[in-house]
C-alpha cells in the first residue's frame, strides 16, 4: 500500500533530523558517549580511526548537497517523474491536464547507443622489441577478465547510462576466491547514489581524491554473514548510522520495511602514501587492511575506477539532464496548455445572456453542446486557435532543441533514397557532426576504459600465480588456448615456467583495437553492395556477423549441391564395368602370382647352381693343394736319396744321376 503524502513527509522529516544529528556529542563525558571506547582520534598509526573516516564522509555529505540534489532530480527526469507536487497542485487549480513527453530519457538512451557503437576491444602493444612477446599475453588476459565479468555487454553500458543520468559512474575491482589456487579478478558496477568521494576533487577521472567509497543499507543478518565474528556488535546496533546517507528516493523502500537494517560503509582512503580500506557500521570497525592493488610502478592505488566528464565552476559534477531540463519543461508545459485550450471554450457574454452560466460553460465544452441565449444579449465563443498556434511553436522549438543535440538527420542527408543506399562507413561519417558535441564525454569514457584495462593487467601480474588456460579467439569451431604460469622442460631437461605473467615485461602501451563485430558488419555491407552474382552466397553468409554459427552451417548445408537421383541403366552399366574391371584385375593378379612363382623358382635354381660351382671350386683348390703337397714330398725324398751311398748286391737299386760336365769358355 503506498504511503500518503503526510506519512511520506513525516518519514522524510525523520530522516532529515537523523542526518543533522552529530556523530560525536558536544559534551566530554566518555561515560555517556559509548563510541569513546571503540574509536579514537589518533591517526598516527598505520590506519585511520573510525572517527576520522566519519568526518570524511560528513565532509562529502555537507559539501556536495547541491550535487546530490541535482542527481536525484536528474534520475526523476530520466524516469519521467518530471513534475513536483507543487506543480501538480497548480495544474489542478488551472484545470490543466498533466502532460509529460519524456524526451530526456530517449535522448540519453540514444547518446549511450551512439557511444556504444564506437566501442573497441583492449589491445596491448609493446614499446620495445623485448615487450612484444608479452603484449599478446596481456591482450588475451585482459579480454579474458572482461569477458568473464561481462564488461562489454553489461557493465560498460550500465556505467555509460549512469554517467549520462547522474554524471558519475564506474566500477570497483575486487579479488574473489578462484578455483586455480589464486584469486580471480572481478568488476562490480558502482551505483551512483551509494558512492561518495573527496569533495575537493576536480579531475574527471577522480585521480585527485584522498578518499572514496560506497555506503548502502544492509540487513543485519546479511552483514553478520559477511563478518560472523562481529555478529554481536552488529546486532546491538540500532539503524547503524542512518544519518550517513544521501537520502535517495529509493531509500524509502528501506524505511518502510520491518527488517532490521544497518548502514554498511566501505571506506577507501590514502594514508601515509598507501591506500587503505575499512568496513564499519556506526562506531563498529568490522575489518581493515591495505589495498591489494598497485599501478605499473608499484604504487598503491584504490579499487574504484570512476569517471565524471562534466564538472562545473563550483566543482560539482552534472549530467546531460542539466541542459535538457529547460526544453523538457517547455515541452511539457506547452503540451499541457495546448491540450487545455483545445478541450475548453472561453465565453464572452453580457450579464443575463444565459440563464445559468455553469450550464452554458458545460455545454460550450461539449462537441455537441446546446446553449440557449437570451435575445438582445451579447454572446460569443472566443477563438483559441491563435493561442494554440503560439504554444505549438514553443513546443516545436523545444523538441528541436532536444532532438538536435548530438544528432544528425541521416534520412535528410541521404537524399531521396534515404540511407538504404549508403554504406556503413558513410553513415558513420554522417554521424560525426553530431558526435562532435559529445567530445568530452567520449574522451573521458575512453580514458576510463584504458585505466580499467591497465589496472586489470597490473592485478593479473600481481595475483595470478597458478597455472591457468585462457581462450584466445572467438571461433566456435576452432578453439585455441594460451597457457599461463605452466610448467615445462627446456632443451636440457630442466623445468621452466611457461608464460609467467608476473615475469613478463610490463613496458607495454594499452590501446583499444577495432571491434571485430563492427569490422565484420562493415565488410558484410560492402560485399552486399557489389553487383549480384559477383560474390558467392556462401561467402556472404560466412561474413555475416549477425547470423549464429548454427544458422550459418544450416544455410551452407542447404546451398551445398544436391546429388542427382541414380539412373538404373547407368547403374547397371557401371556395375558391369566394375565387374569387368574386377575380372581383369583378378586375371592380372593371377598372372602376377604365376610370374612371381616362376621368378622364385628361377632364383632357387640359380642359387643351387651357384652352390654347385662353389663346391667344384673347392674341390679344385683341394686337388691343387694335394698336388703341391705331393710334389714337395717327392722333392724332399729325392733330395735325401742323393745324399746316401749306393748299396752293393742290390739289383735294381737306384742309379746315380748323371753329373753335368764343365765346359770351357770359348
Amino acid at each position: 500500500m503506498p504511503l500518503s503524502d503526510a506519512a511520506l513527509s513525516a518519514t522524510m522529516a525523520r530522516a532529515d533530523r537523523a542526518r543533522m544529528a552529530p556523530l560525536v556529542r558536544g559534551d566530554n563525558n566518555p561515560d555517556e558517549d559509548k563510541r569513546d571506547n571503540t574509536v579514537g582520534e589518533d591517526d598516527s598509526g598505520q590506519f585511520l580511526p573510525v572517527i576520522t573516516l566519519h568526518r570524511q564522509l560528513q565532509d562529502y555529505l555537507g559539501g556536495k548537497v547541491e550535487e546530490i540534489e541535482e542527481q536525484k532530480d536528474s534520475r526523476r527526469y530520466y524516469h519521467g517523474a518530471q513534475l513536483t507536487a507543487e506543480q501538480r497542485k497548480v495544474l489542478r487549480l488551472r484545470h490543466q491536464p498533466e502532460q509529460i513527453w519524456n524526451r530526456v530519457g530517449r535522448k540519453i538512451n540514444g547518446i549511450v547507443g551512439q557511444v556504444e557503437r564506437m566501442r573497441c576491444d583492449p589491445k596491448a602493444m609493446g614499446r620495445n622489441p623485448k615487450s612484444e612477446a608479452g603484449a599478446e599475453i596481456a591482450t588475451q588476459s585482459i579480454r579474458y577478465v572482461c569477458d568473464a565479468n561481462q564488461f562489454k555487454t553489461t557493465i560498460e553500458p550500465s556505467c555509460l547510462l549512469q554517467v549520462g543520468i547522474e554524471a558519475i559512474g564506474g566500477v570497483q575491482l575486487i579479488l574473489r576466491q578462484g578455483d586455480k589456487g589464486d584469486p580471480d579478478i572481478g568488476l562490480h558496477p558502482v551505483i551512483g547514489d551509494e558512492y561518495f568521494y573527496d569533495p575537493r576533487s576536480y579531475a574527471f577521472n577522480f585521480k585527485d581524491v584522498r578518499y572514496e567509497g560506497i555506503m548502502k543499507w544492509m540487513d543485519v543478518e546479511a552483514a553478520a554473514e559477511m563478518f560472523p565474528e562481529r555478529r554481536d556488535d552488529l546486532e546491538g546496533l540500532f539503524q547503524g548510522d542512518s544519518d550517513l546517507t544521501t537520502n535517495p528516493d529509493r531509500e524509502i523502500k528501506w524505511m518502510i520495511l520491518a527488517q532490521r537494517r544497518v548502514r554498511m560503509i566501505e571506506h577507501w582512503y590514502k594514508h601515509r602514501g598507501k591506500w587503505c580500506w575499512a568496513f564499519y557500521c556506526a562506531n563498529v570497525l568490522l575489518d581493515q587492511g591495505l589495498s591489494p592493488f598497485a599501478d605499473d610502478r608499484g604504487n598503491s592505488e584504490s579499487s574504484f575506477k570512476m569517471f565524471g566528464p562534466m564538472v562545473d565552476h563550483d566543482g560539482d559534477r552534472y549530467s546531460f539532464v542539466r541542459n535538457f531540463k529547460g526544453p523538457q519543461d517547455a515541452l511539457n508545459q506547452g503540451k499541457s496548455k495546448m491540450l487545455a485550450l483545445a478541450n475548453s471554450r472561453r465565453l464572452i457574454l453580457e450579464k443575463g445572456a444565459v440563464d445559468d452560466v455553469e450550464t452554458a460553460r458545460r455545454e460550450a465544452a461539449r462537441h455537441d453542446g446546446v446553449i440557449e441565449v437570451n435575445p438582445q444579449k451579447k454572446f460569443e465563443i472566443n477563438d483559441s486557435k491563435p493561442e494554440i498556434a503560439v504554444f505549438s511553436t514553443f513546443t516545436d522549438d523545444a523538441k528541436k532543441e532536444l532532438d538536435g543535440f548530438a544528432n544528425a538527420d541521416l534520412a535528410a542527408m541521404g537524399g531521396p533514397g534515404g540511407i538504404t543506399n549508403i554504406s556503413g562507413k558513410a553513415i558513420e561519417l554522417l554521424r560525426q557532426p553530431g558526435m562532435a558535441e559529445l567530445g568530452p564525454f567520449v574522451l573521458a569514457h575512453r580514458s576510463w576504459k584504458l585505466d580499467i584495462y591497465r589496472s586489470i593487467w597490473n592485478a593479473i601480474q600481481r595475483h595470478w600465480t597458478a597455472e591457468r588456460w585462457i581462450r584466445v579467439n572467438s571461433n566456435d569451431k576452432l578453439a585455441q588456448f594460451i597457457q599461463l604460469n605452466g610448467v615445462d622442460v627446456d632443451e636440457m631437461g630442466r623445468p621452466v615456467i611457461v608464460n609467467a605473467v608476473g615475469a613478463l615485461d610490463v613496458d607495454i602501451v594499452l590501446d583499444q583495437g577495432p571491434d571485430l563485430i563492427s569490422m565484420m558488419e562493415e565488410l558484410s555491407n560492402k560485399l552486399w553492395q557489389l553487383p549480384p552474382g559477383s560474390i558467392p552466397p556462401q561467402v556472404l553468409i560466412e561474413m555475416d556477423p549477425s547470423m549464429p554459427r548454427s544458422e550459418k552451417d544450416r544455410a551452407l548445408q542447404l546451398l551445398a549441391p544436391k546429388p542427382q537421383p541414380p539412373d538404373p541403366m547407368a547403374e547397371l552399366v557401371k556395375r558391369l564395368q566394375l565387374e569387368g574391371v574386377a575380372g581383369r584385375n583378378a586375371k592380372t593378379a593371377a598372372e602376377t602370382q604365376k610370374l612371381l612363382a616362376n621368378a622364385d623358382q628361377a632364383a632357387a635354381t640359380a642359387e643351387e647352381k651357384r652352390a654347385g660351382v662353389g663346391h667344384a671350386q673347392t674341390n679344385l683348390h683341394l686337388a691343387a693343394a694335394e698336388y703341391v703337397r705331393d710334389t714337395l714330398f717327392d722333392a724332399h725324398r729325392i733330395a735325401q736319396a742323393g745324399q746316401q751311398p749306393p748299396q752293393a748286391g742290390r739289383a735294381g737299386g737306384p742309379q746315380p744321376l748323371p753329373q753335368p760336365q764343365p765346359q770351357a769358355m770359348p
